[in-house]
């Protein structure tokens, strides 16, 4: 399904469909999970590319609400990723970002 919404340009849909796949894996038993990801790559990489393809589609309500699922559902998930979950923090902060860091120390000054 991910590739169908990725060539349908729908990143939200992408997004939601490697959550699936995430928690597919993370909600399974022992057993069931070293069939699913015998290395846990997969879950890494589900749970990275669900908030990546969170991050950059287009702005809206849908969008915050996940972001705010996210937070508060996957937060020692946020702690591994810590460059992804700096910018989920920011995006729910800020809802526009500097480009450059150094401007957001800048205003907290």
């Amino acid at each position: 399904m991910v590739m169908y919404w990725v060539h349908e340009k729908e990143v939200l849909n992408a997004a939601k469909a490697y959550q699936i796949i995430y928690d597919t894996i993370n909600k399974a038993n022992e057993d069931l999970q070293k069939e699913l990801d015998p290395t846990g790559v997969e879950r890494t990489e589900s749970f990275r590319n669900f908030v990546l393809y969170l991050l950059i589609s287009p702005y809206n309500t849908e969008k915050v609400d996940l972001l705010n699922v996210v937070e508060q559902m996957y937060p020692r998930e946020l702690e591994k990723e810590e460059k992804v979950g700096k910018f989920v923090r920011k995006l729910l902060t800020y809802e526009l970002m500097p480009i450059i860091e150094n401007e957001i120390e800048k205003e907290m000054k």
